[in-house]
């Protein structure tokens, strides 16, 4: 059974207190920049630079698409890609105001088991498309630091690149190894967290079911390093247009870092989290805090600006709705 709409999921109270994260967190870093040179450093981005980034997230968009439409065909799942564009921004739209950067993802589910009438694949569909994201997020910090050792002298980042590795692998063979997770499961419900469990049977039931669609998820994770090198490169531009003067090699050893630590569901898409952490990484560049401040806060602008289409297309697809009803 599908979980209920996104809207009817998070809990008030819940919601409340990841919103209070991200609002302290960010409260601490504005006290500790200087406001004056925050703003005049987000001013220096040329006009030119900001709508660049954007055309590339939007590239990144159609490649995230594109890589999500294959796991559908491998399941049978066949729609438009007009259809799977809106549902993608429609999600991308939502995701800026539910908690965690992966509360899109239960919109997309959603709409998918919506509009093909019930269709079982719909949420093994979504949890892989992120898999593979972030498969091929720590692949490039490893290929990354691996081309960067002889250069690179901070014991510490490359400890935490494989740290979250080590970590994914184990949570990966915990989800495969059929006697091994189902003891995490009666740990976690003789822990008092047994509503973790069904979200962990639903990612080894997704596991499951694509195994036996190789070609799909070799293509999903193709997909998925040039869809995150783009994106890396894009927040690469907007350090350029700030004139940081941070080699792109430190980008991909820090971004994958960055966006893995975003992911964690305590505070509202991110925010908070994803600045302390620009932060925190940039300034081993020798980046302040109130330069490295600016840029986080950019990226989240142009994302922002892009994803906002999906209110225009939820706004379209209500509309076509109720004529059909009508």
């Amino acid at each position: 059974m599908l979980p209920a709409p996104p809207s009817d999921r998070p809990r008030r109270g819940l919601f409340l207190g990841k919103l209070a994260v991200s609002l302290l967190l960010l409260g601490l870093l504005f006290w500790r920049a200087e406001p004056g040179k925050l703003l005049r450093t987000i001013q220096t981005l040329p006009l030119s630079i900001f709508l660049g980034c954007a055309a590339l997230y939007g590239v990144a968009s159609l490649i995230s698409i594109v890589r999500w439409r294959g796991l559908l065909r491998a399941e049978g799942i066949r729609l438009a890609l007009g259809r799977l564009t809106l549902i993608y921004f429609e999600a991308a739209f939502f995701n800026l105001f539910l908690p965690s950067l992966i509360g899109g993802d239960i919109f997309r589910a959603y709409a998918i088991y919506k509009t093909t009438g019930g269709h079982d694949a719909s949420i093994p569909s979504v949890l892989l498309d992120r898999l593979t994201g972030f498969a091929a997020l720590m692949l490039i910090a490893v290929v990354a630091l691996g081309m960067a050792y002889r250069d690179f002298r901070d014991p510490q980042v490359a400890l935490m690149i494989l740290a979250v590795v080590v970590l994914f692998a184990l949570v990966l063979l915990v989800l495969l190894h059929e006697k091994t997770h189902a003891v995490v499961v009666g740990l976690l419900k003789r822990m008092g967290l047994a509503r973790f469990a069904p979200r962990i049977e639903g990612i080894v039931q997704a596991l499951t079911r694509y195994g036996g669609h190789r070609g799909a998820l070799l293509q999903a994770v193709s997909l998925s390093a040039l869809l995150q090198a783009v994106i890396i490169l894009m927040d690469y531009l907007v350090g350029v247009g700030l004139g940081v003067g941070v080699p792109l090699a430190r980008f991909f050893l820090y971004v994958p870092l960055i966006t893995a630590l975003a992911m964690l569901p305590v505070s509202v898409a991110g925010l908070g989290v994803r600045e302390g952490a620009v932060v925190f990484f940039f300034a081993k560049s020798g980046l302040d805090a109130t330069t490295a401040l600016s840029m986080s806060l950019l990226w989240f602008a142009v994302t922002a600006c892009v994803s906002s289409l999906g209110g225009l297309a939820f706004l379209l697809d209500l509309h076509a709705r109720k004529r059909q009803e009508d």
